[in-house]
């Protein structure tokens, strides 16, 4: 009598474990599909972020390409540069200085024309 009921316990230990079993695969059925999705997912993720990336980049060559870095510049065509850039600061000053001294004796003339009272 002991080996029937130690075996009718053990087959229904049997039946209580396989429920379990069905119990948990059936609510965790697409842990395998969801982890292919997420995997799926991701790749699609870095593929995009990767074309994001060489989008910017191609943006960025675009911008960039009519720029020049201040160190290849030539310097002899800077100095040239520089020569006509004060020459024209000097034209200018001094052009100033010669309108301020006619303006100037202009109104000298006006002032010793002009009758006191």
């Amino acid at each position: 009598m002991a080996t029937v009921a130690s075996h009718e316990s053990l087959a229904a230990m049997g039946d209580l474990v396989s429920k379990l079993v069905e119990k948990h695969t059936q609510k965790n059925k697409h842990i395998l599909d969801g982890d292919f999705t997420d995997r799926k997912r991701r790749k699609v993720e870095q593929r995009s972020k990767k074309e994001l990336r060489e989008k910017r980049k191609a943006k960025r060559d675009i911008l960039e390409m009519g720029r020049t870095d201040s160190l290849t510049t030539d310097v002899v065509n800077e100095r040239k540069l520089s020569k006509i850039a004060t020459k024209g600061i000097i034209q200018l000053f001094n052009a100033v200085k010669t309108h301020q001294k006619d303006v100037d004796s202009k109104l000298k003339k006006v002032k010793n024309r002009s009758p006191k009272r």
